[in-house]
């Protein structure tokens, strides 16, 4: 896969008159492409907009196989933390893996009091049983198949890589089990937006979300998209709920919290 210049990092900034701060996360062996129509819809709506390429991403697919978990989880938090300082409390978003993330940020203790609201698209909770394995079989496995472009509408395609790094794989697993263990501590108003005809992750693990955190839960379905929502069918349905869902609950620069 080639990347362009969409899949870079990308940040919306110098309104005169911000709505509020809003963080962006893609997803496993993708990058901000994937996000881009998200960010930009927001983005004309007045947020200051923060999309980052997670380490080791967009690259070659050699490269995601170096990293951990905690590589992703700290480039996102160290991008959270820089954001409210500019805005206090925040909003955060994430697709797949980038949902995991957000939701584990929501449960991050240093963080309480600045993140206001989140909203996760597909988030990934569980691994299927192979996955299970791949720190096992990584040294002589070092590659399966992709995982990338699960999407309904004609013409759409994700950049992303054409191999999945098995050392990665089980990096992810161990996100998910940690997030998924923490998921109580989630405490502010969270936006779960799933595709039930998903084909990487099972709309089940939105199940686990819903169940697990301790804050309110606003549930969208997105009947006519595969997993990679903001780029299908459902994706102006998404960021039409998404910016009012942030408006009920990001506070506005000098409304109190």
């Amino acid at each position: 896969m080639t990347f362009s210049e969409l899949s870079r990092p990308w940040r919306a900034r110098g309104h005169s008159s911000p709505r509020g701060g809003l963080l962006l996360c893609h997803g496993f062996t993708g990058s901000p492409q994937s996000l881009r129509p998200w960010a930009e819809h927001h983005a004309e709506r007045g947020w200051e907009v923060e999309l980052p390429l997670l380490p080791g991403h967009a690259t070659r697919w050699q490269d995601l196989a170096g990293t951990t978990w905690q590589d992703w989880y700290g480039a996102l938090r160290d991008a959270a933390l820089a954001l409210s300082e500019d805005h206090g409390p925040i909003a955060i978003g994430g697709l797949s893996m980038g949902g995991a993330l957000t939701l584990a940020l929501g449960e991050d203790p240093e963080l309480r009091g600045r993140i206001a609201a989140l909203v996760a698209v597909n988030p990934g909770m569980t691994v299927p049983p192979v996955a299970r394995v791949a720190g096992v079989i990584a040294p002589v496995v070092r590659s399966v198949a992709p995982i990338g472009s699960d999407v309904a509408l004609p013409g759409a395609v994700e950049e992303a890589y054409d191999r999945t790094p098995t050392r990665a794989v089980a990096q992810l697993r161990r996100l998910f089990a940690r997030t998924r263990s923490g998921l109580g501590a989630v405490e502010v108003p969270l936006l779960l937006a799933t595709s039930p005809q998903d084909h990487t992750v099972p709309a089940s693990d939105s199940d686990i979300v819903a169940s697990g955190v301790s804050g309110p839960v606003e549930r969208l379905p997105l009947p006519r998209s595969y997993h990679l929502a903001p780029l299908d069918h459902d994706a102006e349905l998404l960021f039409a709920r998404s910016a009012a869902f942030l408006d009920r609950h990001v506070p506005a620069p000098g409304r109190p919290t």
